[in-house]
């Protein structure tokens, strides 16, 4: 199954990093180009649960325990259809 939830561009990391980032984990990002560039509700990011777990594990960074059950909370109730 596809999911598409709400997506805030991380401030931190180089846009080329968070391309190979969406390119690895087969992630589309949907950019709304006319949204401030850090609202956290104008952008969006596509992709199956598994690729949508594995892109903001790594969008968190290594040595971080990133709340996979929870995420999955998030997406089933966040998901935009």
């Amino acid at each position: 199954m596809i999911y598409t939830i709400p997506f805030q561009y991380p401030t931190h990391l180089p846009v080329t990093e968070l391309r190979d980032l969406l390119h690895k984990h087969s992630v589309k990002l949907e950019y709304d180009f006319e949204a401030p560039h850090d609202g956290d509700t104008f952008h969006k990011v596509t992709g199956t649960l598994d690729d949508l777990v594995g892109f903001h594990r790594d969008l968190d960074g290594p040595g971080q325990s990133f709340p996979v059950d929870e995420f999955k909370e998030y997406v089933e109730e966040n998901r935009i259809v």
